[in-house]
């Protein structure tokens, strides 16, 4: 029987929620290893890939659906991993209970219901969230076009002039160069040089990836956090590009210099200095490299991977070998009967256990029993094997593969000699 629709959005909005506080798990844990582990590190380009990484793997990872057996995985994984799973254990919203007040008479129903709530709400964050990122793009845009008659090509990038009506900054290849600054012209050629950076390391993708990612989840407060430590490594890669070519002290002069003019001494302004402070300070630092810092990053985000792209699937097919017949002719009496050199139950339990249940049966559903037979030669071989009863699907080929494997027969005995003897086994598959 079919949803309700209703119902139906309501167990969505369980995955949504659900989904979110898994992302927010990677994006925290991501998080606390770049801030003890790489943010005082001066491999910029290495720290802008991580967060990068960071982002893309926190939204993936929850994404994924990945089955496994966790009675094929160790002890301490699995513990880790029903840890890691337990926020989606249970629902944050049981869908039928939530559906049942939906239907409640309008007399005792609330004007909006709390997931209906949470749902507009999100709905205008993200409409508000597209719509600033709109005019941001439309007004850099508009600038462009209104500053066209002032703007030059120069070494892959355009230089447009603002005359003082925008500051200096760099967006995708144009640079917007605030003409009325009072500025020496080493100050002039040291801000460019840093813009210039900027332009050829491409930092405008990051910013409208993560522009694009805040309008989808505005709501989640590591979304800024990223967005800030990324422009943070912007300025770091970009002022030693400068410094490259300058020298650190002559460009953190002029970095100073730069930044008192633009803001005097008041006290406000204590935030911007103490970030001009913590630039220097990068460019100054020295130059090491920590290659384990370099490769902890992996087990972490294979750890990650695991908790939240895996789910445990307990495998509960099973196979079972059943009572075999031995097939005589009427007047031949039988010694002794034919049977595995190591036991009837011996011999059944290792074919249990050998014989695979095929994924593409158990995909296509296939269950049943496999009716086989075969004969035990005078030297305890098995041969002339044949399928009275089949399933296809690779099941026949998987047990003519343990059969191979399984240990020699005793032979039928009649009259003091050993003979041929028939046998006839089922074998029974059956799926969860």
């Amino acid at each position: 029987m079919k949803k309700h629709p209703t119902i139906e959005l309501l167990e969505s909005l369980n995955g949504a929620l659900i989904y979110a506080l898994e992302a927010v798990t990677c994006l925290a844990i991501f998080y606390l290893f770049y801030h003890f582990f790489l943010r005082k590190e001066k491999h910029f380009h290495f720290n802008r890939v991580f967060l990068l990484g960071a982002l893309v793997l926190s939204f993936t990872f929850p994404l994924l659906e990945i089955d496994y057996n966790p009675a094929n995985t160790p002890s301490v994984l699995n513990s880790i991993h029903a840890v890691g799973n337990e926020v989606s254990s249970e629902p944050i919203i049981e869908a039928e209970k939530a559906y049942s007040y939906t239907i409640t008479a309008k007399s005792q129903r609330p004007f909006l219901l709390w997931w209906e709530a949470l749902l507009i709400l999100y709905i205008i964050g993200t409409f508000l969230g597209g719509l600033k990122l709109f005019i941001q793009l439309r007004q850099f845009k508009d600038a462009i076009w209104y500053k066209r008659h002032a703007t030059r090509f120069k070494d892959s990038y355009f230089l447009v002039n603002t005359d003082g009506t925008l500051p200096t900054f760099a967006f995708f290849n144009y640079l917007f160069w605030d003409n009325t600054a009072e500025l020496s012209e080493t100050e002039q050629s040291q801000i460019i040089a840093h813009e210039q950076a900027h332009i050829k390391q491409k930092h405008s993708y990051d910013i409208i990836l993560v522009e694009v990612l805040k309008i989808i989840f505005w709501f989640n407060p590591l979304m800024y956090l990223y967005k800030m430590l990324l422009e943070e490594v912007h300025e770091y890669a970009a002022d030693r590009s400068v410094a490259k070519n300058n020298g650190a002290g002559a460009y953190s002069k002029v970095l100073v210099q730069i930044v008192f003019k633009r803001m005097g001494l008041e006290l406000a302004s204590h935030f911007n200095k103490n970030q001009v402070v913590k630039r220097i300070e990068m460019l100054e630092k020295p130059f090491h490299k920590n290659w384990a810092k370099f490769l902890l990053p992996i087990p972490i985000a294979a750890l990650l991977f695991f908790i939240f792209s895996f789910e445990a699937v307990l495998d509960t097919s099973k196979v079972s070998v059943k009572e075999f017949e031995i097939e005589t002719a009427s007047q031949l009496v039988l010694e002794q009967s034919p049977e595995p050199a190591i036991g009837v139950s011996d011999w059944s339990d290792f074919l249990e256990q050998n014989i695979v249940y095929p994924q593409e049966a158990k995909k296509a559903g296939i269950e049943g029993d496999v009716e086989l037979s075969f004969s035990v030669t005078p030297q305890g071989r098995i041969e002339g094997l044949t399928f009275d009863k089949k399933l296809g699907h690779g099941i026949e080929l998987s047990i003519i593969e343990a059969l191979r494997k399984s240990s020699v027969w005793k032979p039928a005995v009649v009259n003091g000699q050993a003979t041929t003897a028939k046998v006839s086994l089922p074998i029974s598959f059956k799926k969860a």
